[in-house]
């Protein structure tokens, strides 16, 4: 099997034992109420003007995507540098929002391995 394959299971064990630990933190950034984070929370008009540009240049589909995130990971994503923010691009919706849910150490770990993976795929070792 493939380090990349290990790596994605890996990944995935550790977002379902987080989930699986603590529902209520993955699940609450989704439910909030319209008022407190509501689809728009963080928009067009809350980001700074370098992301407003990057924001447009991205194709409408990415956009999109982007949109349909919680406030709390638009905010997250906007944190990263910009080599985390193109591998953040590459996990699954559910995936980002638990990574956003997690704090310190255990966030940490989880993006040096996805890091790690990152470079074993694209050949680095």
């Amino acid at each position: 099997m493939r380090n990349s394959h290990l790596y994605l299971f890996g990944v995935a064990a550790v977002t379902l034992g987080f989930v699986a630990a603590t529902p209520g933190a993955a699940l609450a950034m989704q439910d909030e109420p319209a008022e407190t984070a509501g689809p728009s929370t963080a928009t067009a008009s809350d980001m700074t003007p370098d992301q407003k540009a990057d924001f447009d240049s991205w194709p409408v589909e990415k956009q999109t995507e982007y949109e349909l995130w919680p406030a709390e990971t638009k905010a997250y994503y906007w944190s990263l540098s910009a080599e985390r923010q193109m591998l953040f691009w590459r996990l699954s919706d559910e995936d980002k929002i638990a990574l956003t849910a997690m704090t310190g150490p255990e966030r940490e770990a989880v993006w040096l391995n996805i890091e790690s993976s990152a470079a074993v795929s694209s050949g680095e070792s």
